[in-house]
Formats: structure tokens, sequence, C-alpha cells
């Protein structure tokens, strides 16, 4: 029996990004949930959803990433999921895992996603 593929939430405000991150990584058979904003992502956590990895824009209308990252880690108790960072300015967080440099390469995703998810 093969195992669960990995949930990634995608968590980007810019619809194409968001898009095409989420065809390129169906396409390679992750599982993927996306929001435009924090807050959006903060609904699907809240409902039941448990990412194997998050990929987090943290400049966002509504709920940017900073935000969203301390409700999901202390509020929501998912301190333990992987969060990469995906921005075009420069990005540091002592809980993100790994940033990703817009623009950046399809190679580079995957990577980073294969790197960091986690089966739940």
């Amino acid at each position: 029996m093969p195992l669960p593929s990995p949930v990634v939430l995608v968590v980007e405000d810019e619809t194409d990004l968001r898009e095409i991150i989420q065809d390129v990584l169906a396409g390679e058979g992750y599982q993927v949930t996306c929001a435009s904003d924090g807050a959006q992502a903060l609904d699907w956590l809240a409902s039941g959803l448990r990412p194997g990895v998050v990929l987090l824009d943290f400049y966002m209308p509504r709920l940017d990433g900073w935000a969203f990252l301390e409700r999901m880690r202390t509020g929501l108790g998912l301190g333990e999921v992987p969060v990469v960072a995906i921005s075009g300015s420069v990005v540091s967080h002592p809980s993100v895992a790994a940033v990703l440099q817009k623009p950046f390469d399809i190679s580079e995703l995957l990577e980073m996603v294969q790197r960091f998810s986690r089966a739940e």
C-alpha cells in the first residue's frame, strides 16, 4: 500500500504564482490546499487541515506571514509543521525552516517541498 502524499498548504496572495505552485505540486502527486492570505489559511487549519509543510509568503494583505506564523504555532499548536518562506524580500524568522527566494526555479520548489514535507 503506497504511503499517503503529504498535504502542502500554499499561502500566497499572488494568484498566478499560487496557481502555478498548485499545478506543479499536484502534478508531482502532492495534495495541495491554497490560501490567498494568512486569515484564510488559519481557517483551513482551524477546520482540521494538518499539512506536511507550509509554503508561506510573508507580505500579504489582511493577515501577513508573521502574524499567521505566530497564530499557527501558538494558537493552533502546530509548532512541528515545517514552514518554508516564499518571498521576494529578505525574510528571517526563527521558526522558518528555509527561504525560497522569488523568483525561484520549479526544481528549487520541488526540492524544498520534498526536503521538508512529511505525511500526516
